[in-house]
């Protein structure tokens, strides 16, 4: 939802990208719950002409209006959400000289089990959000 807010209003002062499904493409294709996105967007990508629904809903296609700066967090090893999710959305913020920092943790899961790792998450997502204020 924050990559699709960012790219359709334009009045955020900053924003936290948390292993974002940025494309629904990749995640039918590579994701560990592919067969779930297919319900709402119409079935398989592949089948009839869903792939206009999935790039039409897809917000990495509208990606190139984020202005917003933006601090993108994810774990490499999330079967949920691909880390090339994020990849994607950093270039695109990058190579536009939107404000962007991505931070990819070496780490299962969708989000960090351990306190740690969910203590840094929380410190930056604050510090980000607190320094742009």
């Amino acid at each position: 939802m924050t990559v699709w807010l960012t790219s359709h209003y334009q009045v955020w002062k900053a924003a936290v990208a948390g292993a974002s499904v940025t494309d629904w493409f990749d995640w039918y294709n590579l994701a560990d719950m592919n067969r779930w996105s297919g319900y709402g967007l119409g079935g398989s990508p592949w089948l009839n002409d869903n792939a206009e629904n999935y790039w039409k809903q897809s917000p990495i296609t509208y990606a190139h209006k984020i202005q917003t700066p933006m601090l993108i967090l994810h774990n490499t090893k999330d079967p949920r959400v691909t880390v090339t999710q994020s990849f994607k959305l950093f270039y695109n913020l990058r190579d536009r000289n939107v404000e962007c920092q991505f931070i990819a943790y070496p780490l299962p899961g969708h989000f960090p089990q351990d306190p740690v790792h969910r203590y840094d998450v929380y410190k930056r997502w604050i510090e980000w959000i607190k320094d742009r204020l």
